[in-house]
């Protein structure tokens, strides 16, 4: 073959390269990079890209290696993948992996493909999945949160209330995980007198209250109708009692409706976990602590247990 010859194939390989709108680097058999494509050269660009990490000439394999070494445990699966198809062990590897900067949320799939004929190698792409991401977790989010107050469902603040009984089972003798269980009272005459919008505006309104008057260690739900509840770790009985009045006077504060102050207040029920408690044992018990205010008029806490 000329000379002409090869500079033709060579510079139709590059051009093909370049059409691809991933970032791709071409490997050899070694894991060096010898070829890479434009949008490979801008991502770098954008992205503080290092030449001694993305430029032809590059171990790919042994960037990896030491990211691997300094904890990454996306470059231990990378290089996993690398090794497994340069080894002929697999015909393919996709690794998902977050790469987001600080204005901008991104994910990514590196898929790892070998090079038939004699030279061998590897094709590593990265492939944008943020538009797909992100209708992922919008579809999570929507699946775990109420739609008319934003705040966790009763299956997602159930098993942040699971998560947090467990974290102190090393602890038997740490009554540390507080539970309130709040009722709003007197709600249903709001949608009898006022109608379903105003009462939907109560319920938004009584969510921005209880998430504003918590601590930001602590988790908000909305378990159904007018019922809500918070979880809060690493609690006492005195700072959960001072939750609760919190909560208690945030609630006692009137709703400006149809032109009228109309105050809905909540009944509210305390309880602090005891060792080897199960979530949904503890949630009854504040549920109890709750039922019990009914008969207290006019308290308005009740503690269980």
């Amino acid at each position: 073959m000329d000379t002409a010859t090869q500079f033709e194939i060579g510079s139709f390989t590059a051009a093909l390269l370049d059409a691809l709108p991933d970032a791709t680097a071409v490997l050899d058999r070694l894991g060096t990079i010898v070829a890479v494509n434009a949008a490979w050269r801008m991502f770098a660009l954008d992205n503080d890209g290092s030449p001694g990490t993305t430029s032809v000439g590059v171990s790919y394999l042994e960037v990896c290696e030491r990211a691997a070494a300094a904890g990454c445990l996306d470059a231990v699966e990378v290089l996993g993948g690398f090794r497994s198809v340069l080894a002929g062990d697999t015909v393919e590897s996709d690794h998902e992996y977050a790469c987001p900067s600080p204005e901008v949320g991104r994910w990514f799939t590196l898929r790892i493909t070998p090079i038939g004929g004699p030279i061998g190698g590897v094709l590593a792409s990265h492939v944008n999945i943020s538009r797909r991401k992100m209708s992922e977790l919008e579809f999570a989010h929507q699946a775990s949160h109420d739609a008319l107050t934003g705040l966790a469902n009763r299956v997602l603040f159930a098993e942040r209330l699971a998560v947090a009984m467990t974290g102190r089972l090393g602890r038997p003798h740490t009554a540390d995980v507080g539970l309130l269980y709040i009722d709003l009272d007197g709600f249903k005459p709001i949608n009898d007198s006022y109608g379903h919008e105003a009462g939907d505006e109560v319920l938004q309104t009584v969510a921005h209250r209880l998430s504003t008057h918590v601590r930001p260690q602590d988790s908000v739900g909305r378990l159904g109708g007018d019922e809500f509840a918070v979880c809060a770790p690493r609690v006492d009985a005195a700072a959960l009692s001072a939750l609760a009045g919190r909560i208690d006077r945030a609630l006692a504060e009137p709703h400006r409706i149809h032109g009228r102050n109309v105050v809905v207040r909540g009944s509210v029920g305390m309880y602090l976990g005891a060792a080897g408690d199960a979530a949904a044992d503890a949630l009854d018990a504040a549920d109890r602590a709750m039922c019990a205010v009914k008969n207290l008029r006019p308290h308005r806490i009740s503690s269980a247990g």
